[in-house]
């Protein structure tokens, strides 16, 4: 099977195209945008993107583990059954414009780093995002459904009209986020009292 830079084959541009090849670890491609592709069964742990753009991808079952992604910029992407361990989302690059809100949907994306990054509107669904790192990250109007959130970090987070309300394990600060708004269950209060001490019940 032919690997993603030999399917990319120096191309700067590739519209609504399925691509299936991997990448080595240390393995370097950059200076392509993609848009409408489809990235499938592909294993690109420890590979480096570096100026790349993925403008309303689908990525299907792709091992993006400790991905590098200098330069980058994922745009109203949909992520599916997909794995990116200890990945710093955080490099990507800020475009002039926000980009369109991403999904995630049964990922793992356990010691994730998305500090800093505009995450407003983002959807993550059935995702494992324990020690995931959301500091200084705008997660304005997110939805994290049914998502495993333990040992996650939100210091100074902007969580304002979030939906939390079936995400569990999460302590989170109000005193250092901005949480007006943001909605959570009875049990994910508890939550949100923690920091404080307060014990209910």
């Amino acid at each position: 099977m032919p690997t993603l830079a030999e399917q990319v084959d120096g191309r700067t541009s590739i519209v609504d195209e399925v691509l299936t090849g991997s990448m080595e670890e240390g393995e370097v491609l950059s200076g392509v945008e993609l848009v409408g592709c489809t990235l499938r069964d592909a294993q690109l742990a420890g590979a480096t993107l570096a100026g790349v753009r993925l403008e309303g991808c689908a990525l299907e079952r792709v091992d993006l583990s400790r991905v590098r992604l200098p330069d980058t910029v994922v745009d109203g992407c949909t992520f599916t059954g997909g794995k990116a361990l200890a990945t710093s989302w955080s490099m990507q690059r800020s475009p002039v414009l926000a980009p369109d809100p991403s999904t995630w949907v049964e990922c793992q994306l356990a010691m994730g780093s998305f500090g800093g990054l505009d995450l407003s509107g983002a959807r993550f669904e059935r995702c494992v995002l324990t020690d995931a790192d959301f500091d200084e990250a705008v997660l304005r109007e997110a939805v994290l459904d049914d998502c495993s959130l333990a040992g996650a970090r939100f210091v100074r987070a902007d969580l304002r009209d979030a939906d939390l309300r079936t995400a569990r394990d999460y302590v989170i600060d109000v005193g250092d986020a901005r949480v007006a708004g943001l909605r959570v269950d009875a049990v994910g209060a508890l939550g949100l009292l923690a920091p404080f001490g307060v014990v209910v019940g």
